[in-house]
């Protein structure tokens, strides 16, 4: 018979040559016709299940398969919605970007380059009216505009990913009173910055802590201290403090005021959660230089001692060093007044060599490859640390040459008071550091201190944990703060100290160095770091009543451990001041960040958050971190050696970052903010089960198309098989 007649390649009916090539018809394109399968499942009671009485999927579905026809309509249900929400998000960002401050998108890094955040709007005002638009803004946007200092704390304590206010351009020096021994700067202004202006008058801060780069605000709002059993710290010293409150403007507040100067003492260790520290008043001294002597000795000696060291000299510090017995003393008294500084040996270039010889000989046995010609002692530590940080019996030789190396610096020195007390704290590093109270003053010293560091001493060397030296040690009075780590003020407005007593504390520091630039073995050191201070806190925390440094305390990510932070803090701090001036100066908590408030912060209003998260968001991280595990093992099981495995955080940061936002929208209590973000989550847990439907729907069309297939396979064998029939 006449061959069917086909349309070509070519557009032509009939045409023919060697490249034509003959379009197919639909029924060639399928794997075999729907009506020859179905006669083979009526043939073949095995094939009956899978045929009969089931919808073709191309015919309703397209040849795909992709399950699109069949959940229009929960499309248009979900996503339009979304769409709706998302329009309406952006009206809202219209809204406020056109009122927006100045500002850039920036990474802030902190000085031991522990802690990092991408910042959306960093703002860095000029003037004072500036910086109060900037808040204003924030309030009446609810947006978060956390102050930020100089950055160097450790645990990053003015970090906030939404929005940063940085005062480092309001620097000024505002006035020196020699009269009534006052100094007024500018918050911005830091504090080698301020100790050159009051030289040239003859004065100077009353104390100093080691590091000179802080900014003045951030120096006095989270309670630095320096030490000295008779010298309170830093936030003890603030007479008066303007605030930019984002509810109440600007406010001034000090000593004499009809309260008694009690919302002062709240404020000037506020941790900068009720206003922008604008302008700081602090008393001063007379401009005097130190007579600085460093000696050794050891545990047995520096028991039978202490009070004698300590009552004879206004600023001692203890620097031990674990694994050994050997303890490193710096005290410093001032020159009295008309005296002549003592001559002093210079430290020449030899003399410098022979003190860290014992150092470099250990590295050379270590790492001969290293060059350690031109480097100092803080050098030489990092470079032995860095060839087995987390090895114990390796950690022991370098704090041994360590120990050395202070038996050999022993010595004095003199200079002005500022140079003395200020010294080199090391390379990166993590750092934990607690106070506790140790008796009403010198004379009454309950020997807390040093039972402390018997116990903290026995439990790392016990415990075969490899730590760095020093542990560093150092004293101070009291503060009247009561949110200073050194208040005198016990939670129920009861006092820690006997009347007319300024109270003793001790502040204990530990540390490991983060001497590499791996990135996976800067996270073992910070591991191995994060366990050791967790260890230090359970035994030692609850029976000396410790509080940690806001600059180097840490928000847990663990509920439970996040609960009993908080039940610390609450337990050993008065906040009842704190809480009311916050209600008055910032209710919608626009200059906190995620520590303030999981540690400080309104009771209520982090009930409500965690309430509301767990409903909403619990679902959707367990679904995102669900995915994110699926992906990695697929990564695992697909990828060769070589091959880079996809990295699966940006799909669990993608979701935590949603559930901050919805977070924080439920603590500013919001209602339109709040709607918006239940509207969101509602919507995607729609979304989310959409997912999961349309899963099912594609596995049951994969199943058909598998069992279609069989079907046409078994009809083929059928056809083969039977004899063709014989012409009529």
């Amino acid at each position: 018979p006449p061959a069917p007649r086909r349309w070509y390649a070519t557009g032509r009916a009939g045409a023919s040559g060697s490249f034509a090539v003959p379009h197919p018809t639909r029924a060639e394109t399928l794997r075999y016709p729907a009506r020859a399968a179905g006669a083979a499942a009526a043939l073949d009671p095995k094939l009956k299940g899978a045929m009969v009485g089931r919808p073709d999927p191309l015919a309703s579905r397209g040849e795909g398969g992709s399950g699109g026809g069949r959940a229009t309509a929960f499309d248009r249900l979900v996503y339009y919605p979304i769409l709706f929400l998302a329009a309406v998000e952006l009206l809202v960002w219209y809204s406020v970007a056109a009122t927006a401050p100045p500002s850039e998108q920036q990474t802030v890094e902190n000085w031991s380059a522990t802690k990092q955040v991408p910042c959306e709007r960093y703002v860095q005002p000029e003037t004072m009216g500036a910086v109060k638009d900037a808040v204003e803004w924030a309030h009446v946007h609810r947006k978060r505009l956390r102050p930020v200092g100089s950055a160097l704390s450790p645990n990053g304590a003015a970090f906030n990913e939404d929005g940063m206010l940085s005062m480092a351009l309001l620097d000024n020096v505002v006035e020196v009173d020699e009269e009534n021994m006052t100094v007024t700067t500018q918050a911005g202004a830091r504090v080698a910055e301020v100790t050159e202006a009051l030289r040239s008058k003859g004065l100077t801060l009353i104390n100093y802590a080691s590091i000179r780069e802080q900014q003045i605000g951030g120096f006095t709002q989270v309670g630095a201290h320096g030490t000295g059993a008779t010298v309170p710290p830093l936030d003890e010293t603030v007479t008066k403090l303007k605030l930019i409150t984002p509810a109440k403007g600007e406010i001034t507040l000090s000593l004499s005021d009809p309260d008694g100067g009690e919302a002062l003492r709240v404020a000037r260790c506020g941790v900068g959660a009720l206003g922008v520290a604008a302008e700081v008043t602090m008393r001063v001294t007379k401009a005097h230089r130190l007579l600085e002597k460093t000696w050794t000795a050891s545990r047995a000696e520096v028991r039978k001692k202490h009070k004698q060291w300590l009552a004879g000299h206004q600023h001692i510090r203890y620097m031990w060093i674990p694994h050994t017995d050997c303890v490193v003393v710096v005290g410093s008294n001032p020159l009295p007044e008309g005296a002549e500084p003592p001559v002093v040996a210079e430290d020449t270039p030899e003399r410098a060599r022979k003190k860290t010889e014992p150092m470099r000989r250990l590295l050379q046995q270590c790492a001969p490859e290293v060059d350690s010609a031109d480097m100092g002692f803080g050098q030489l530590r990092d470079e032995l640390l860095k060839v087995a940080p987390l090895d114990l019996e390796h950690v022991k030789r370098v704090n041994a040459a360590e120990a050395e190396f202070w038996r050999r610096n022993s010595g004095r020195r003199c200079d002005w008071s500022d140079k003395i007390l200020g010294f080199d704290c090391g390379g990166q590093q993590h750092v934990y550091e607690v106070a506790f109270r140790t008796g009403d003053s010198v004379e009454t010293n309950t020997g807390a201190d040093l039972e402390y560091m018997a116990e903290l001493l026995e439990m790392i060397e016990t415990e075969g944990i490899p730590a760095p030296a020093p542990i560093e040690q150092r004293w101070s009075a009291g503060s009247k703060s009561p949110l200073s780590p050194a208040t005198n003020v016990l939670p129920d407005g009861g006092k820690a100290v006997k009347r007319g007593e300024a109270g003793l504390h001790s502040w204990i520091g530990i540390i490991m160095y983060l001497p590499s630039d791996d990135a996976k073995e800067r996270e073992a050191i910070t591991a191995a770091f994060k366990q050791y201070a967790d260890r230090e806190t359970t035994k030692l925390g609850e029976k000396y009543g410790i509080r940690t440094h806001w600059a180097k305390i840490e928000l847990p990510t663990d509920p439970d451990a996040r609960f009993e932070a908080r039940r610390a803090v609450e337990t050993r701090y008065d906040l009842s001041g704190f809480r009311e001036l916050r209600a008055s100066y910032d209710p919608k908590g626009v200059l906190g960040n995620d520590m303030i408030e999981g540690l400080v912060g309104d009771p209520k209003r982090v009930e409500r958050r965690d309430a509301f998260s767990r409903a909403f968001w619990g679902p959707l991280e367990a679904y995102a971190e669900e995915q994110a595990l699926a992906e990695e093992e697929k990564a695992k099981a697909a990828a060769s050696d070589s091959s880079p495995m996809p990295d699966p955080s940006p799909r669990r940061s993608f979701h935590r970052r949603l559930e901050r936002k919805f977070n924080r929208a439920v603590e500013d209590g919001s209602f339109v903010n709040v709607c918006v973000q239940v509207a969101m989550a509602v919507a995607l847990h729609f979304t989310l089960a959409y997912r999961n439907v349309r899963r099912a729907l594609e596995a049951e069309d994969a199943r058909r198309a598998e069992a279609k297939k069989e079907a046409a396979r078994h009809a083929d064998e059928r056809l083969r098989e039977t004899p063709p029939a014989s012409p009529a």
